[in-house]
């Protein structure tokens, strides 16, 4: 009770300053969607790190930030952010009698999300912690520092990967591919993206609606974005458009009932695959290439267990397009 009190005080205090003076508390904004929340660790999470073993592995992020200054300028996410000096990554590999295929699997948590989101899905990947979130910390958060984390790992992988990403993930993998390399594009073998943003303002939208941001405010939020992250990135770029030039099997998932982002957003996204369907070869199945859940929600979709076997089904080598 007193939690929820807390938060309707700082969401009217926002949505009252917002209102009078846009311009100032769009910064705050800036500061504070680019600085994680307080981490917040549910017992479950808690309790399966217990029980399931791991590896520790710290990727530098020193030889990645002298790369990404040689592809400068870089098309979109153009400024470098203040980056940690490494990146931590969990890595779960499977049981001893499972045998060992040569991808990689990567995932990608949202906002205020940390690796262990995707504990259910665990057996078959490798996850990982963004700047702020779960185990790697760093002055700077958000989706330019999720985009430099993804294609570091990809690039410390050195190998095929397949991608799973959750909300503000997918715009880390997609701001990631616009400054890839050839080679690091054609890395990536398979992508799944749950619960996704058809655009960078569908993000912003979400987070102001979070905080209480007025919408008198949101034009220089946006601007403060803009000229962080390119216009092109954050006023002209649909990421739907990114998905059908991918060119690799790919399945969206988004719940209608997610409050955060606009489920009709995800079907305009969704639009732009170039395949609608994929075929399971053991049973015949035939199934869509964007999956509409209900009753999930934005954050219950990823320890849906429906919504994980569907995941690791499309994974697997019984699928065909």
């Amino acid at each position: 009770m007193a939690s929820k009190l807390m938060y309707n005080l700082f969401y009217y205090r926002i949505l009252t300053t917002s209102f009078i003076a846009p311009q100032t508390m769009a910064k705050t904004a800036y500061r504070l969607i680019t600085t994680a929340p307080p981490k917040k660790e549910p017992e479950w999470e808690v309790e399966f790190e217990k029980e399931v073993p791991y590896n520790i592995i710290k990727i530098p992020f020193k030889d990645h930030i002298e790369e990404m200054k040689k592809r400068q300028p870089l098309p979109t996410l153009s400024k470098i952010p203040d980056l940690p000096e490494e990146l931590t990554v969990l890595e779960f590999l499977p049981n001893s009698n499972v045998q060992r295929r040569p991808e990689t699997v990567i995932c990608s948590h949202g906002w205020g999300g940390r690796g262990l989101n995707f504990y259910k899905f665990i057996p078959k990947l490798q996850e990982k912690d963004f700047p702020q979130h779960g185990r790697t910390d760093g002055p700077e958060a958000g989706a330019h520092c999720f985009a430099h984390g993804i294609n570091l790992v990809i690039r410390y992988v050195d190998g095929p990967v397949y991608l799973i990403t959750h909300s503000l993930g997918n715009v880390g993998f997609w701001g990631s591919y616009s400054f890839s390399s050839q080679k690091e594009k054609d890395a990536i073998k398979r992508y799944v993206g749950i619960g996704i943003p058809n655009d960078y303002e569908d993000i912003l939208f979400a987070f102001e609606n979070t905080i209480g941001l007025s919408r008198r405010c949101h034009p220089y939020f946006l601007d403060i974005h803009a000229s962080c992250f390119g216009d092109e990135f954050c006023r002209n770029q649909i990421f739907g458009k990114v998905i059908n030039e991918l060119n690799i099997p790919t399945l969206l998932i988004h719940d209608k009932n997610d409050k955060e982002l606009d489920f009709e957003k995800a079907k305009e996204t969704a639009s732009h695959l170039s395949k609608k369907q994929y075929k399971v070869k053991s049973s015949g199945e035939v199934k869509p290439t964007f999956y509409e859940s209900e009753g999930l929600g934005h954050r219950r979709i990823i320890r849906d267990d429906d919504i994980i076997d569907r995941v690791v089904e499309f994974l697997s080598e019984d699928i065909e397009f």
